[in-house]
């Protein structure tokens, strides 16, 4: 973290303008510098632009590209790699990595690097000379940025570095230690409350809600998340009543809708629609790896990179009835004439069998699959389908699980039931809280699959161990220490303040 924040301030505002090489040859008459950019709102828009670099950027692609949903995915008991046994993906799915792991390392880096820009813009903006409201909207936004990337590590490994401010001096460097995670979620939530109130609801040169910019809706639906994970089982904070205010908020708004038919939000064509809150973009040069990954291999024109399958086991929750459960889920691939199935037909073997290591057939992810769409072979493995950090089911189950641990289930049908209608499933009425609590997380699981909540849902329900400690698959290297990751070992390395999670 150290090299990269300081390489970030020494490199000034050329991070975000790399690709040119002309320098080399040509003396130019002016320069960008921290002294002078950001100055003007199109430079604020461009860096803006290198925040979202940090997402979609790097090598071998770190974050959003694959390394995030790597280390909070792979690790759950929904997803199971099956294309390898030794590397670093296996390490990530059977808990048998240590601090080496390349993805843990990958990912820090680059969220402390959007953590180190964002800084640079909070602390730049308050003296430029523009318009009241464009001083806003960019700080609402750097804002966001911070909060995102310090949710998502605290997340991961628990005490972290809280960084509020650019690091610019080596000779303080050794001072960074990992803050408590109360500290840094009361952090977290203050830059969302900020965001909330200096955010547009759309951006005024976007044509929808949702562009790859922070907007209120996207700064109040993370903040529920916040403040549901400070009221779980880890901090232990009763926020639940924050929460549900927060949710309803942007319910209130109506800024986003549910799109009908759920299978429509998993197409290109459909990016960034009206359920769409908050989504990593990925189109042309920048494509998204890890959702093409969930393609099996051996079957025409529609093949894929064969990673990741899920379970029957959990495509078997679902009721037949549930109208996502033939979209969470890929058993069935037609191309042309010929019709592929994730079992056994007769003689001809299913994609879906991975026997002797599986028992049973594995489906594959079905929810990322743009079914003849793409064609995954020409765009190098890779997909434009954008990753959905938020989306208004999201909202809808926050606001509902927070409303019923707030005040009981009465005035939390409403926001469980327009999901559970969508899904085809029946509304639910007369529930205990208990069951409710119950009923809202089964909920969750079922509409967000494979989107990188799971995982942490179980962890601040206090399920966490007992759920990933019994999994076929986790418990080859699962032991209670698991809970937190280990801290990256370079960043020990050359931060000595920062001290390793035990069991690692």
């Amino acid at each position: 973290m150290r090299i990269r924040i300081l390489a970030t301030i020494a490199a000034g505002a050329t991070l975000v303008l790399g690709g040119c090489k002309d320098y080399l040859v040509e003396a130019p008459e002016d320069f960008f510098t921290p002294a002078n950019f950001p100055s003007t709102e199109a430079d604020l828009k461009i860096a803006l632009g290198g925040i979202d670099n940090w997402y979609t950027g790097g090598s071998n692609q770190a974050y959003y590209i694959r390394g995030w949903p790597m280390i909070s995915e792979v690790p759950s008991e929904q997803t199971i790699l099956i294309n390898n046994v030794t590397d670093s993906k296996y390490e990530q799915d059977t808990y048998t990595y240590n601090s080496n792991n390349e993805w843990l390392w990958r990912t820090w880096n680059q969220m402390y690097g959007a953590i180190g820009q964002a800084n640079l813009l909070i602390g730049a903006i308050p003296n430029m000379k523009v318009t009241q409201d464009v001083k806003d909207k960019y700080m609402g936004a750097a804002k966001f940025h911070r909060a995102l990337n310090h949710f998502n590590a605290v997340r991961v490994w628990g005490d972290i570095p809280l960084m509020k401010s650019p690091i610019t001096d080596f000779a303080v460097a050794n001072d960074i230690v990992r803050s408590p995670m109360a500290e840094v979620y009361a952090s977290i939530a203050q830059d969302l409350e900020d965001a909330v109130k200096l955010l547009p609801v759309k951006w005024s040169d976007s044509a929808t809600p949702d562009d790859g910019r922070p907007t209120r809706g996207a700064a109040g639906t993370m903040l529920a998340d916040v403040y549901a994970n400070m009221s779980g089982t880890i901090i232990n904070q009763n926020k639940w009543a924050n929460a549900a205010a927060a949710a309803k908020a942007v319910i209130d708004s109506k800024a986003y809708t549910l799109v009908p038919n759920f299978g429509d939000l998993w197409l290109v064509k459909n990016k960034n629609g009206p359920e769409h809150i908050y989504s990593i973009q990925f189109e042309g040069l920048i494509r998204n790896l890890f959702t093409s990954q969930s393609r099996p291999s051996g079957i025409g024109a529609e093949s894929g990179i064969n990673y990741w399958c899920t379970t029957p086991e959990f495509m078997d929750s679902y009721s037949d009835t549930d109208l996502r459960k033939k979209v969470t889920f890929l058993t069935q691939v037609t191309v042309g004439a010929t019709t592929y199935n994730y079992d056994t037909r007769g003689s001809v073997k299913g994609f879906g069998d991975k026997s002797p290591r599986f028992p049973r057939p594995l489906p594959y992810y079905g929810k990322f699959y743009d079914n003849g769409g793409q064609s995954i072979a020409l765009n190098s493995g890779r997909s434009n389908l954008n990753w959905p950090v938020y989306r208004y089911a999201e909202t809808l189950l926050l606001h509902a699980e927070a409303e019923n641990e707030a005040n009981g289930p009465a005035a939390a049908y409403a926001s469980i039931n327009a999901v559970r209608t969508r899904a085809g499933l029946p509304a639910l009425a007369g529930l205990t809280q208990t069951q409710f609590r119950d009923a809202v997380r089964q909920e969750r699981s079922w509409e967000l699959a494979f989107e990188s909540k799971h995982l942490f849902d179980l962890k601040r329900w206090g399920t966490y161990s007992a759920v990933i400690g019994a999994d076929p698959v986790s418990k080859t290297g699962w032991k209670p220490t698991n809970f937190w990751a280990a801290i990256p070992q370079h960043e020990i390395d050359i931060n000595s303040g920062i001290k390793q999670n035990p069991g690692y």
